[in-house]
């Protein structure tokens, strides 16, 4: 007779550990009421994803998504967090949801590192599609968890920037992401909900400063914040406008004055491929919005504004 468990069931009925597979998981897996179906599906999905390895183009392994199989994907995966209800689940969650940006190693017989960045990238571009997609169905009771992983996907996202040597691919692939035509930046598609754009600018100079602490690298910070910069200038939303002004710029031009924050930030950026100091870095910086402000496609309204702020830093920084 088998031994009984302390439960009172026999020890040769329970349940065997399920085996990781390497395979993309289903929806109905992803988003299911049970979260040790949703765990196994989110570790068969990590195996998959990071199966690439070394081996010659025909064998198995994971190769890039259609754009239809990385929708439903990421239908998913964004149930797949809906469905997380405990605040150290949905931490542990939405770390392990954004560390996939980094564990993903697809199928090639070229350069590893560019087919890595580029599957990565195709990956991120679902996630925001998604975010985008799914944004105004989320109720008030989850919208703040689906913040703390938009920060989390923020946060990988440097750390993959950083990985490629932030490198110009790297960084324009991202920004094309964020500020493409209907990316959660996008001052194109007035059907984006505004407040993806409002917590970006939230979090952005935090998490880039963050990562560029563990970093040996320096970040093209101008070219970092470009979509920030195209907003600011092209929002037909005074309130958007506003906030990137007073979450993104005026903290970050007082930064790299005073030297009060975002250290990293100010030790670790170059300006057109050279390290500069916190001086030159505002004064790209201002440079930069004063090249956007005058652009025929910035808001008049905005072009005022901006000037205005360059302006003023700009007498500040006489005065002193």
């Amino acid at each position: 007779m088998a031994p009984k468990s302390k439960t009172g069931k026999s020890k040769g009925k329970e349940r065997a550990e399920p085996t990781t597979e390497a395979v993309v998981p289903f929806g109905k897996q992803l988003a299911h009421t049970d979260k040790s179906v949703r765990d196994q599906a989110v570790r068969n999905l990590t195996a998959f994803l990071s199966a690439g390895g070394d081996g010659d183009e025909g064998e198995g392994g994971y190769t890039r998504l259609e754009d239809k199989e990385m929708a439903k994907l990421w239908k998913g995966l964004f149930y797949c967090f809906w469905m997380s209800d405990k605040p150290l689940v949905q931490q542990a969650l939405a770390s392990e949801l954004a560390d996939l940006l980094l564990r993903i190693n697809p199928r090639t017989s070229g350069d590893r590192a560019a087919a890595r960045l580029d599957a990565s990238l195709a990956f991120l571009e679902g996630f925001w599609t998604a975010l985008v997609r799914e944004w105004n169905g989320i109720d008030r009771l989850r919208i703040d968890k689906y913040y703390m992983l938009i920060r989390r996907y923020v946060n990988a996202s440097f750390r993959l920037a950083a990985r490629a040597g932030w490198s110009s691919s790297a960084v324009n692939g991202t920004n094309a992401i964020l500020g493409g035509e209907h990316g959660p930046m996008s001052w194109q598609d007035k059907s984006v909900p505004m407040s993806l754009a409002s917590h970006l600018g939230d979090v952005y100079l935090q998490e880039l400063d963050k990562v560029l602490a563990d970093s040996d690298g320096a970040a093209p910070l101008v070219e970092i914040l470009r979509p920030h910069i195209v907003l600011v200038a092209r929002t037909r939303n005074g309130t958007l406008h506003r906030r990137l002004i007073e979450g993104v710029f005026t903290p970050l031009l007082a930064a790299l004055k005073d030297g009060d924050e975002f250290e990293n930030i100010a030790a670790k950026s170059t300006v057109d491929g050279e390290e500069v100091d916190a001086a030159g870095l505002r004064a790209a910086l201002l440079r930069a919005l004063f090249e956007e402000a005058s652009q025929e496609s910035t808001i008049e309204s905005n072009r005022r504004k901006l000037y205005a702020l360059v302006r003023q830093e700009e007498d500040d920084e006489d005065d002193e």
